[in-house]
């Protein structure tokens, strides 16, 4: 639950802080860049508090695809931002968690719960809901 919390805050700021730059006309890249440069600090941080560790050739390639992942999924991010509404964009890329889920539900046989499945079939009546007014 306190993961969960400090998510929401950080995910929030951050948006927040990227809608804020591209009022200003930041650069895009530089600020994505140091986004994963804070990322890999924080990171080697815990990893020296908690000595936690240990790689491989498997892990490193996992690792470089997941980065240039997300390093593209921020700039389609920041260009949404830009063009549109935070609200509509960062809602939708919190929906995006439903499609780790639906894999784990046919690759691992994770079976959600009652709550969990509603939620899962809500998330199309949430992205009807956040289509453009068409009166704006």
């Amino acid at each position: 639950m306190i993961y969960l919390f400090f998510s929401v805050v950080f995910y929030t700021i951050a948006a927040l802080l990227y809608k804020h730059a591209n009022q200003l006309g930041c650069d895009r890249i530089s600020l994505i860049l140091s986004e994963r440069i804070f990322a890999v600090f924080f990171m080697l941080l815990y990893m020296t508090f908690f000595d936690t560790f240990k790689t491989s050739m498997g892990l490193t390639l996992i690792a470089s695809v997941g980065g240039v992942t997300i390093f593209l999924s921020r700039l389609a991010l920041l260009a949404s931002l830009k063009y549109g509404k935070i609200s509509s964009s960062w809602t939708a890329v919190n929906l995006s968690v439903v499609i780790p889920i639906i894999a784990s539900i046919f690759f691992w046989k994770e079976i959600p719960n009652i709550r969990q499945m509603l939620g899962l079939i809500l998330v199309p009546l949430a992205i009807f809901l956040l289509q453009e007014d068409k009166k704006e």
